[in-house]
């Protein structure tokens, strides 16, 4: 009988071992550059442009990971930081001050979906123009 326990738990925490490794080094690849090897981050978006720009149709995303910071977007800390700063809602990301668009009309909508601080997060809204999506998310929307 006690064999019979001893293998039982040794199956189950072999079992346990190999549900957390694959989790924790998830975020470990090339797709979280920036962050700290084998880190898994707290949060984890991913932002999506789609629309008009002046060379045409836009269509670009990115993902950020933030805590700790790292991701494809071309600023993750900044990114973080200011999101961070409005406790993740990214409705409240203020406008940028002292910086202005041109007045075209290129509609651009962005989504943003995953977590913020294991929160589930889906943001939409669409802007003027690129620029407009920019500055008016104190450039967390820049990429």
């Amino acid at each position: 009988m006690r064999k019979r326990i001893g293998v039982l738990l040794v199956a189950g925490v072999l079992a346990t071992a190999g549900s957390v490794v694959p989790a924790a080094a998830a975020g470990s690849g090339p797709a979280s550059s920036g962050a700290s090897a084998g880190a898994v981050a707290l949060s984890n978006l991913t932002m999506a442009k789609s629309g008009s720009s002046w060379g045409g149709s836009l269509n670009k995303q990115v993902t950020l990971q933030c805590e700790p910071a790292g991701g494809t977007h071309p600023r993750p800390e900044d990114a973080c930081a200011r999101i961070t700063a409005v406790d993740g809602q990214l409705d409240r990301l203020p406008r940028a001050s002292g910086v202005g668009c041109p007045g075209v009309w290129l509609p651009v909508t962005v989504t943003v979906t995953g977590t913020w601080r294991l929160q589930p997060v889906s943001f939409t809204r669409t802007y003027g123009n690129d620029c407009e999506a920019a500055v008016g998310s104190n450039f967390v929307f820049q990429f």
